[in-house]
């Protein structure tokens, strides 16, 4: 453990003599981040059982499944065209080092037009954008290529075109079935690729990235076939509303999986439709989603409202989300929802940081597994309230 750590604070020596030389070259480096904690209480119950609570340190909001989050963005340019993106997470305490979501080099050719990322890819152009949803088809998948054009024939007043491609490696485990003597060849690889364009344009954005999917990886779910965990993501959004209303936008956002699967049991879409109404006042946003599996789809709607005080001091709101299943695998037949959420909130901002108190309460019917047939009702309920802390830099 002892090593580890000399490692790695002996490279965060090294970074820092690094950049200090960069500034003195004119050269640019950004840093950004977050630290994130809190107390968090949940309580637990399955109707017609003893409740189970759990008290711990967490915070809620966007900071991983650990005790709390350490956040650290790098972007470095060198002012010749070329320089690096990385970003680490800390979220379990008691690990000596952190986890390396992305940390890429880039280089930018003919006026930009051209810029190609090496490494372990993050930061895509052509991901969904959030909230909640952060999806990039080349991200997390062992690392690659990225190439992006963009064209300067585009007058500007027609919009920015960024389309590309990404050679990427195995974003699965290796396929059980697959012949331990049969070597990788440079099609499977191929076969993992991912194409992407976005447009960008005063009245609309619109990004849209398909990864393809190779025979040699696959989920345990899906040994038979071996095929058709594809991918794809995209975002779309209108930028005439606010021309006439300002603080009015509405965009949707999707993530699509096993598109072509042979076995239908794997899939599942996901497509949400934001409307959003954000003066200086308040913020209004309503949420219409669809989640699609084989035998089930979830249709939901999630309203929420917070009101700003004092100059935004001061934030007091809820959110409020109804979800109706159903199809043949509805999660428990005759049930007349799926799930109610309530999660009222009170959060006082400061210039770069900010505390919140949130409570949360969740009722949802269970799946019938055999022992609901013991007498156990299906229904159970959710409680949590987390005092939460974050800083930003």
């Amino acid at each position: 453990m002892k090593r580890n750590v000399l490692i790695f604070f002996a490279a965060f020596s090294a970074f820092a003599f690094f950049a200090a030389a960069a500034f003195a070259q004119e050269s640019s480096l950004k840093l950004s981040g977050e630290a994130k904690s809190g107390i968090y209480w949940e309580r637990t119950q399955q109707e017609s059982t003893d409740p189970v609570e759990e008290v711990n340190l967490k915070n809620t909001d966007d900071a991983g499944s650990g005790r709390g989050r350490f956040r650290l963005n790098m972007d470095y340019d060198n002012g010749k065209n070329f320089g690096f993106q990385s970003r680490f997470n800390w979220e379990t305490w008691s690990d000596t080092q952190p986890q390396w979501p992305y940390a890429f080099g880039y280089g930018k050719f003919f006026d930009d037009q051209l810029r190609i990322s090496v490494g372990k890819l993050g930061g895509s152009p052509w991901g969904t954008g959030g909230p909640e949803m952060w999806k990039e088809v080349e991200a997390g998948a062992g690392g690659g290529m990225r190439v992006e054009y963009k064209p300067l024939f585009i007058p500007e007043e027609y919009g920015k075109l960024n389309v590309g491609f990404v050679l990427n490696y195995f974003n699965s485990d290796r396929d059980q079935g697959w012949d331990a003597n049969k070597k990788i060849s440079l099609l499977n690889i191929l076969n993992e690729s991912v194409i992407g364009v976005s447009y960008t344009h005063d009245l609309f954005l619109v990004r849209l990235a398909y990864r393809f999917d190779d025979e040699y990886d696959a989920i345990q779910d899906n040994k038979i076939t071996s095929k058709g965990e594809d991918e794809l993501v995209y975002r779309v959004e209108e930028r005439v509303l606010k021309n006439f209303l300002p603080g009015l936008q509405i965009w949707a956002i999707g993530h699509l999986f096993a598109l072509t699967a042979e076995k239908k049991d794997i899939q599942w879409f996901r497509n949400w439709l934001f409307i959003q109404y954000a003066p200086d006042q308040f913020t209004a946003q309503l949420r219409f989603g669809l989640d699609y599996v084989e035998s089930r789809s979830d249709f939901y709607v999630k309203p929420s409202f917070y009101w700003y005080f004092f100059d935004r001091l001061l934030s007091v709101g809820a959110a409020f989300a109804y979800c109706q299943d159903f199809g043949d695998g509805k999660m428990y037949e005759g049930s007349p929802y799926r799930y109610l959420e309530l999660q009222p909130k009170v959060q006082i901002n400061f210039t770069s940081s900010y505390v919140a108190f949130e409570y949360y309460f969740k009722q949802e019917y269970l799946h019938p597994w055999p022992e609901l047939a013991v007498g156990k009702d299906p229904l159970k309920q959710t409680h949590w309230m987390n005092l939460r802390f974050c800083i930003y830099f």
